[in-house]
Parts: structure tokens; C-alpha cells; sequence
């Protein structure tokens, strides 16, 4: 796995999780690795194992691999997530900077997917977030403007109200209703 951040300054770093993998892992005793990523004061990366027990079971059946804990490694500091422009897992836009805080993508295309289906999908971040806010806000209702319906609307859109407020007065600016369909 690759975790690659884009800063503001124009710098880009990398991060590599293959040196944490075997080439052969049943033969060393580890069946798989696996990592999870986290943001949570800064950007963190877990990784955990799978140990392959030797041969089989007394009954015969195939052995269960336990999961092990490895370690947890604390890729960005809060200050450095504050610079990132963007940070990719594998190639694939996680959290982009929108206004003044990162954003899920992840899950902004989740609750597109999930509400509008993929023949909605767009690659274009300003007609997801509108798409999505108008959908959202027709399933809430008319008392869809309370304090809690709002920020329910964006979590799921992935996103603070602030990167919201930013993003719709982008596009109020640039697209017609006529282009964010």
C-alpha cells in the first residue's frame, strides 16, 4: 500500500507499506498483512499479521490464522495533515482539501453511489456535493433545516460545513444549474 500526500507548497511524499510484507508468507508463518488508516490526530497507519499455525488441527481441519497486532506508526503530525493539499491510498484520492479542511471523498462517492447509483457519478467534486445535498435534503423534508439534519448532511457528504459553505459558493460562482447535472 502507498499513502501518497500532496502539500500545499507543491511537495509530494510517499509513504510505502511493502517492506512490511513478506514475499512468501506462508512459508515465514505470515499468512497476510493488513493496515489500517486512520485520521485521528494526524495521520496514522496500523498494521497487524496473520500467523500461519503449523500443520493441521488434531480433527484434521485446516488451522486458523490469528490475527496479531504489529504496530502503529504515526505517519503525519496534526500540523503536517493542516499542510496536505490531498493524500491518496493506492492511487485513489481519500481526503481532499476543500476550503479549509480536508474532506472523505471516499465518502462522498459512497453516499453518490448509494443515493443516486453510479449513472449519477461525476468526476467533478462541486456537481457530487450538489447532487448529494439536494437528495439528502429531499429525503429530510421540510424539517430538514434542523441543527442535527445539517450535520448529518455532512458527514455524509464527507466534509465540514465550513469545506460545505466553501464548495457551494465555488460553484455558485462557476457552474449553472444547467452544468452540475
Amino acid at each position: 500500500m502507498k499513502v501518497t500526500v500532496h502539500y500545499e507548497d507543491g511537495s509530494v511524499e510517499t509513504f510505502d507499506t511493502n517492506a512490511l510484507t513478506t514475499t512468501s508468507p506462508l512459508g515465514m508463518g505470515n499468512a497476510l498483512t493488513d493496515f489500517r488508516v486512520a485520521m485521528d490526530d494526524g495521520l496514522w497507519v496500523e498494521v497487524s499479521w496473520y500467523r500461519v499455525p503449523q500443520g493441521p488441527t488434531e480433527d484434521g481441519a485446516l488451522p486458523l490464522a490469528q490475527r496479531s497486532p504489529g504496530c502503529r506508526v504515526h505517519v503525519l503530525s496534526d500540523a503536517e495533515v493542516a499542510q496536505a493539499r490531498s493524500i491518496e491510498i493506492d492511487g485513489r484520492v481519500q481526503w481532499l482539501r476543500i476550503g479549509p479542511d480536508l474532506c472523505d471523498v471516499a465518502r462522498l462517492d459512497e453516499t453518490t453511489d448509494l443515493l443516486c447509483g453510479l449513472s449519477k457519478g461525476s468526476s467533478c467534486i462541486a456537481a457530487r456535493v450538489a447532487n448529494m445535498h439536494d437528495a439528502i435534503m429531499g429525503m429530510l423534508g421540510p424539517n430538514g433545516s434542523h441543527e442535527e439534519d445539517r450535520e448529518r448532511l455532512y458527514a455524509m457528504l464527507g466534509m465540514t460545513e465550513a469545506s460545505y459553505e466553501f464548495v457551494s459558493d465555488v460553484a455558485a460562482n462557476v457552474y449553472s444549474d444547467d452544468t452540475l447535472e
